[in-house]
């Protein structure tokens, strides 16, 4: 009874949110998603389909309905970090951080996750939102704890990490690449995909546009390179 009427509550406090809501800053550290590992931008929940990460030159868009599970905690490797092995130094001079791992569905069904490095005090006004928005709660993990030590003893190795890294190289160098219409960064840039077909898209100033499919493979790391004097084929080969 106790859990509908927070339910309740929190569907009546998304309903009365003011028109300015908090967007606080974030470092995306690791995950499946085309964003570069330590890119800093701000978390946005303003719309009420999608969660938003901000961050220069693109947005990331998550639509609430495919989130399955958020997670805080003080460390990296925690249940492999929704599979994906992290190696996280909090940045120097910043406000004491923690991760939040957020699980969701791929546009194929499969897993997949995000994680950001975000301030646990900036991020408090934003938690009850993702709850509202989500119907999901933040679970907190809190390894330093000497009561999860012997729990942390029993936890077996962590998985190998699903994502394979993916470089992007050009001539000219510099230019912008995307994934699914979201910004990469700029050539040479490496990200981590999950196993599958993507699109790359290139851009230069004053040359054509340069578009490619490329085929992920499991375990099996690739480097596109990506002539903009020339005009891209169908596939590319992986190497």
């Amino acid at each position: 009874m106790k859990y509908t009427a927070l339910l309740v509550s929190l569907v009546l406090f998304s309903a009365l949110l003011p028109a300015s809501v908090p967007n606080p800053a974030a470092t995306y550290v690791s995950g499946s998603a085309a964003i570069p590992n330590g890119t800093d931008g701000s978390i946005n929940v303003e719309d009420v389909k999608e969660f938003r990460f901000n961050y220069e030159g693109g947005t990331f868009k998550l639509p609430y309905d495919r989130i399955t599970s958020m997670e805080i905690t003080d460390k990296a490797g925690v249940k492999a970090h929704l599979s994906v092995l992290v190696s996280w130094v909090p940045k120097v001079g910043k406000k004491p951080t923690q991760l939040l791992s957020i699980r969701f569905k791929g546009e194929n069904g499969a897993g997949e996750a995000a994680i950001f490095e975000v301030s646990r005090p900036e991020f408090q006004p934003v938690e009850p939102i993702l709850a509202s928005r989500t119907g999901k709660q933040v679970h907190y993990v809190d390894v330093d704890q000497p009561d999860n030590a012997a729990a942390k003893a029993d936890q077996p190795a962590p998985p190998v990490s699903p994502l394979v890294p993916v470089t992007i190289t050009s001539v000219p160098v510099g230019a912008m690449v995307s994934f699914w219409g979201q910004a990469a960064g700029r050539t040479p840039v490496t990200t981590r995909l999950m196993p599958g077909t993507y699109t790359v898209k290139v851009d230069a100033d004053g040359l054509p546009t340069w578009r490619q499919d490329i085929v992920v493979e499991p375990g099996k790391p690739l480097t596109v390179s990506a002539d903009l004097n020339q005009r891209a084929g169908a596939t590319v080969a992986v190497r």
